[in-house]
């Protein structure tokens, strides 16, 4: 989907949360859309017959009605409900052990519905995915994307490291600036389009020195592009910049 189309998405969305006609035929037109995004997450291919179905559309759902324009991309919201819904469910499938055997299968980084320890698998999976971001199917495909996204702004996920603030203090500033971008009409659209990083219509929006958005230039614009694109796993480990 193209940022024209996103946008328009995201006006929809905000008809859909006052009108209950609009959001129908907005869940209607978007199935497949859904259906897509709900199967990219769980990293396995789900028919409509499938329960993760109901639980992706149902999400959806939900998110129209908490959906903000502050919050970013509608999609990359969108995708975190789907992703928290899905856990949810998995989880109630199983009962709570009071002792559980743990397989050895537990710890690697697999999630297998049929487990009895799914529980436990589930949080030891999310922990490995932060601290090893290889071993998750989705992640890796998320990380390949924006690898390859990023790349026409001659960005490189190393880059992304390197630059990313380490102080608290440039951390807040990074986050006034990634706020900035996204306030309301945002311009990420500008930055895909042009490859550069609008400075002069940030400070319009905030007062901040210039020196500090040239400095982390490339991770503003790598963050930007996470929070505005279908990247839900990727996204939580950015989400805090946006207030």
């Amino acid at each position: 989907m193209d940022i024209i189309n996103r946008s328009r998405d995201e006006e929809r969305v905000l008809s859909a949360k006052e009108d209950p006609q609009a959001k129908n035929s907005f869940l209607t037109e978007e199935q497949d859309h859904i259906l897509r995004l709900t199967s990219k997450i769980l990293g396995r291919t789900i028919s409509r017959s499938d329960d993760e179905w109901s639980v992706g559309f149902i999400a959806v759902s939900e998110a129209i009605d908490s959906f903000e324009p502050s919050k970013g991309s509608f999609w990359s919201y969108a995708s975190v409900v789907i992703k928290s819904r899905l856990t949810d469910a998995f989880r109630k499938q199983k009962r709570t052990y009071n002792e559980i055997s743990v397989s050895p299968d537990t710890f690697s980084g697999e999630v297998d519905e049929e487990n009895e320890s799914l529980n436990i698998q589930l949080e030891v999976t999310d922990k490995i995915a932060v601290e090893s971001l290889g071993v998750n199917n989705s992640l890796k495909m998320e990380l390949d994307a924006l690898n390859a996204e990023l790349s026409v702004f001659d960005i490189s996920l190393k880059d992304l490291y390197e630059c990313s603030p380490k102080s608290s203090k440039t951390k807040q500033s990074c986050s006034m600036i990634v706020n900035a971008i996204f306030l309301p009409p945002p311009i990420v659209r500008m930055i895909r389009e042009t490859k550069k990083l609008p400075i002069k219509d940030i400070l319009n929006r905030i007062k901040i020195s210039s020196k500090i958005i040239d400095r982390h230039r490339k991770y503003l614009i790598a963050v930007s592009i996470i929070l505005d694109g279908d990247y839900p796993f990727i996204t939580e480990y950015v989400k805090d910049l946006i207030n």
